[in-house]
């Protein structure tokens, strides 16, 4: 069965089926405080009658409307603010009639409106992020029904102030003006005037991000009687459970409880704000319990050092208007050490793989000796090959078997050299690959990641690299993981296109690179890496050394085993 049209053309707004045990969870602006201790003595305490009978809102509503200044009648409790705000789209948004907002806000009310056939009109920021008041303002016409203000915004952080609010007002007349202030107790202000002075007016407040009550969805809608008794008709009479009115009730009892954790936030923001910025990252004023955070090409490596370290965040997709934006909900302020201490500057060490860290002597060695064969008809020793690749120059083990053919007269198409070649060496992970073994000790990574950040640069292609990491199951010690299938068209080594992707993208107070080949040592150099060579297990030969010296190797490792004493020997910055 197809759903209407508007269901099914519209994008929904979907959520994980099963719960990840983060440390920090800061993704989804809870309060990561959590509710009272009142309200969790009191839920110990549900009786049978509780939870046995269907629930009344008598009570919670009287403390609702008493915490709020306002009578019983102007207020409506819902299953969280998502239901106040879809309650009011169903009840006053006609097909075809349109809803107002921001280009970046909260999506559920576009969702609702959709669902209900109607349009979107969505007022883009013209400076991040001060509200459009003009550009807002001279959209409001006939079509417009529902006007969506959310004050602080989310993802923004921002607040409307109170001028605007009352020029949308004055040009608003038989529009619904829905002003969602979920996160308004974190900045102690409100539009809840507007409910006296006109009938248009809607507030919409959750119990979710403050009262720390967002697993029993609770909210509420403040507006006119007339108004609220509109919603009743809509809204389910038994939408919210018994639990969740009695947590609601306890904690606004013990309010206090919250405006004492709220100074405490306030504190650790700004606390996050100051180190965000050493960090050279754009963080933008935040009126919530929320920091919106610019990293911009760091984003992801910011994001994925975060999540190593078990913390959740919220990175933007990319494309949108907020690429390379996190938003992080502020921790407690244990949390907000756990984030410096994870995203603490720390060396980079990079590590070029096939005789660094892979053996791939009986791997890519033995795919161009058997595509070697293949065309040439003859065979070609080790030596040969080791000596050609210490020529440099030649990008991948695909250039290379292509210039020993080319030497001995004999010139199959590249095309031709890289299938033979793939078919014995990949073969779909059948082939010689299998045949690989590490270079590494085993405790060799678990130690340098306590002290260095730890990434990969290969001439691999993806597959072939994560085949071999996961293989030897070290390949959640590396970000980023760099291979040839990154690298744009006549960007390989020794063009130092990667390792400088990896410094605009990472942060560090220093890096380096360790490489088997003169075009590593070359590239490293390029790109103002300190530069080590490590001899490849085939040749251990002071030439190859020397070579390695002589294109600016800092100094040469027998094996990438002897790291971790020479990195403690030796001055970091001035090896």
């Amino acid at each position: 069965m197809k759903p209407k049209k508007s269901v099914e053309e519209m994008q929904g707004y979907f959520v994980p089926l099963y719960e990840k045990t983060w440390d920090i969870k800061i993704d989804s602006n809870e309060n990561n405080y959590g509710p009272s201790n009142k309200v969790i003595e009191a839920l110990k305490n549900i009786n049978y009658r509780e939870i046995s009978f269907y629930p009344f809102y008598g009570e919670l509503s009287e403390k609702i409307a008493n915490f709020y200044g306002f009578n019983i009648e102007n207020i409506k409790v819902t299953n969280g603010a998502d239901e106040a705000i879809q309650g009011i789209i169903q009840t006053y948004l006609e097909e075809g009639e349109s809803l107002l907002t921001l280009d970046v806000s909260f999506d559920m009310p576009i969702i609702y409106s959709m669902i209900q056939g109607g349009n979107i009109i969505k007022i883009p920021f013209k400076e991040k992020w001060e509200f459009p008041t003009d550009d807002f303002v001279n959209a409001i016409k006939e079509k417009v029904k529902i006007i969506y203000l959310a004050s602080p915004n989310n993802p923004t952080g921002n607040i409307i102030e109170k001028e605007t609010i009352e020029k949308i007002l004055e040009k608003a007349e038989n529009k619904v003006v829905l002003i969602d202030e979920t996160y308004a107790n974190y900045y102690g202000n409100s539009y809840k005037e507007y409910v006296n002075k006109y009938d248009n007016v809607f507030i919409v407040r959750s119990f979710s991000k403050d009262f720390a009550l967002a697993g029993l969805r609770l909210g509420c809608v403040i507006s006119n009687k007339n108004n609220i008794d509109y919603l009743k008709k809509v809204i389910s009479p038994f939408s919210v459970n018994a639990i969740a009115i009695k947590a609601g009730i306890v904690a606004l009892d013990d309010a206090q409880y919250f405006y004492n954790i709220r100074e405490e936030i306030n504190t650790s923001k700004e606390d996050l704000k100051n180190f965000f910025e050493k960090l050279n990252a754009k963080v933008y004023p935040s009126n919530a319990n929320f920091l919106l955070v610019d990293f911009k090409e760091k984003a992801e490596y910011i994001y994925t050092k975060l999540r190593k370290e078990n913390i959740a965040v919220k990175l933007f997709k990319k494309g949108s208007l907020l690429e390379n934006h996190l938003r992080i909900t502020i921790p407690t302020k244990a949390g907000v050490e756990r984030i410096k201490k994870a995203l603490e500057i720390k060396p980079y060490l990079v590590f070029d793989m096939d005789g660094v860290l892979i053996n791939a002597k009986n791997s890519y060695r033995v795919a161009i000796e058997k595509t070697y064969e293949h065309f040439a008809k003859e065979t070609i020793s080790q030596e040969e090959i080791q000596k050609a690749k210490n020529l440099g120059g030649l990008n991948n083990d695909w250039d290379l078997t292509q210039f020993l053919l080319n030497k001995k007269g004999i010139n199959p198409s590249y095309k031709e050299i890289v299938n033979v070649f793939q078919d014995i060496y990949w073969k779909d992970g059948k082939g010689v690959i299998n045949d690989e073994n590490e270079l590494f000790d085993k405790d060799l990574f678990d130690n340098l990641s306590k002290k260095y950040n730890l990434a990969i640069f290969t001439g691999r292609l993806r597959a072939e690299a994560y085949f071999a990491l996961e293989k030897f199951n070290v390949k959640d010690y590396f970000y980023p993981i760099l291979t040839t299938d990154d690298i744009p068209e006549g960007k390989c080594k020794p063009d130092s296109y990667g390792l400088n992707y990896i410094k605009e993208h990472t942060i560090a107070n220093n890096y380096y690179y360790f490489g088997d080949t003169i075009d590593d040592i070359t590239c490293a150099k390029n790109a103002n890496y300190v530069e080590i060579g490590v001899l490849p297990p085939q040749d251990k030969s002071e030439e190859l050394t020397q070579s390695l010296k002589s294109k600016g190797a800092k100094f040469v490792l027998q094996s990438i085993n002897e790291l971790e004493s020479i990195l403690e020997q030796k001055n970091e910055t001035k090896c």
